[in-house]
């Protein structure tokens, strides 16, 4: 009777962990599947990787789960090609991926003819179907492109490229060392950047490149468009740090909308950048309370654009200008004009700097100390 009893104490002991086991991990693997047991290796190659990593999202997509990605570096190659530059892995949407913080580094490796894009998804541009990215997050890791090169610069060679995206989100994400912009997303409706990271960004290019920065969002495919990036941090990056442009400028049959909801940009900071903040050819644009800090030109430069501008903003120890704006059209209306509003400057050759006789700007409650000149007009001072 003894051994009988000590045998249903066991069987019943292990009941018990069997039903704990159940109750705890059924409902990770519900949600969540670990890229390291499908495949994403720290051992393996970039190629193998990128085919596994691959394989994982195609299959999350369907499910609506969310890659974890443990800590660890890993290798990623050319997987996939695009109308300009190849990538290695092809977003999906209703995908979210998730590391643990600086410890995963995902490192896209290797030379390509105009540049690897780590995330990719531009349907419209690929097959002409405008098809939205949507229910997307990506969380906690970094991607690092240290170990790619091109044979030829172009807006290829990014950490994310998307093109129309929906609901999409970035925290606690850092991306450094690009051929080209690190976080280069066009097209947004609904979606948010906070508490992410971009450095050394646009490595392949010129200061007369296109993109080749820190952050860099596109509009003009559809009226309402909108994003917000928050306390996040653009460093050494080749050109602007945070900048929105309209893609007409590229493709006005593409991208005919002129009429964003809003973008908007808060306590962020840009540092050693050519511009740090601004946008060429936007509108509905403003910097909040964010600083830019020993820019190679200009803390905030915005140009051909409208409605848009700065409020409680800081720029200091910059190269050319604290604040500059480049006009070819003069605003229609007083509305549309660039604005500064209750910002700093100091420590720069110009406080305010208006490039060419159509430039204009609204600037209320501004002031400017240790600066050689606080107001200049290109061509006309």
């Amino acid at each position: 009777m003894r051994a009988v009893r000590i045998t249903l104490l066991s069987a019943c002991l292990l009941l018990v962990v069997l039903l704990w086991a159940g109750c705890t991990r059924p409902s990770e693997s519900a949600t969540h599947l670990n890229a390291n047991d499908h495949g994403v290796l720290t051992g393996n190659t970039g190629a193998e990787n990128s085919r596994a990593l691959q394989a994982l999202i195609d299959h999350a997509a369907m499910e609506g789960k969310t890659v974890y990605i443990p800590a660890g570096e890993y290798e990623f190659a050319a997987n996939g090609t695009q109308t300009i530059g190849s990538h290695c892995v092809k977003m999906r949407s209703g995908v979210s991926i998730v590391g643990d913080g600086e410890r995963t580094v995902l490192k896209p490796v290797g030379h390509t003819l105009y540049g690897l894009d780590m995330f990719y998804f531009n349907d419209y541009l690929d097959t002409g179907v405008a098809t939205y990215l949507e229910n997307c997050s990506f969380e906690h890791f970094v991607i690092d492109a240290s170990g790619t090169s091109v044979s030829t610069y172009t807006s290829a060679g990014k950490g994310f490229m998307f093109n129309l995206f929906q609901n999409c989100h970035w925290r606690g994400v850092t991306v450094k060392n690009t051929d080209a912009t690190g976080f280069g997303v066009d097209c947004p409706i609904d979606s948010s950047i906070t508490d992410c990271v971009a450095i050394g960004c646009g490595k392949a290019a010129t200061n007369e490149s296109s993109g080749a920065s820190g952050f860099g969002i596109g509009f003009g495919y559809r009226d309402g468009e909108s994003i917000t990036i928050t306390r996040c941090t653009a460093e050494g990056n080749k050109k602007f740090g945070f900048f929105l442009e309209h893609q007409g400028r590229f493709s006005s049959q593409r991208y005919p909308a002129t009429a964003p909801l809003g973008f908007a940009v808060r306590d962020c900071t840009a540092s050693r950048n050519l511009y740090g903040f601004g946008g060429i050819c936007t509108v509905n644009t403003v910097y909040e309370g964010c600083t830019a800090e020993n820019s190679r030109r200009y803390g905030f430069y915005f140009e051909d654009s409208a409605a848009s501008g700065a409020r409680q903003c800081e720029s200091r120890g910059e190269g050319e200008a604290c604040f500059a704006v480049s006009q070819s059209i003069a605003p229609a209306t007083p509305d549309a004009d660039i604005f500064f509003t209750d910002c700093t400057g100091e420590n720069a050759p110009v406080g305010l700097l208006l490039i060419g006789a159509a430039a204009t700007a609204q600037a209320n409650g501004c002031s400017f100390t240790e600066v050689t000149e606080e107001r200049v007009l290109q061509g006309q001072h």
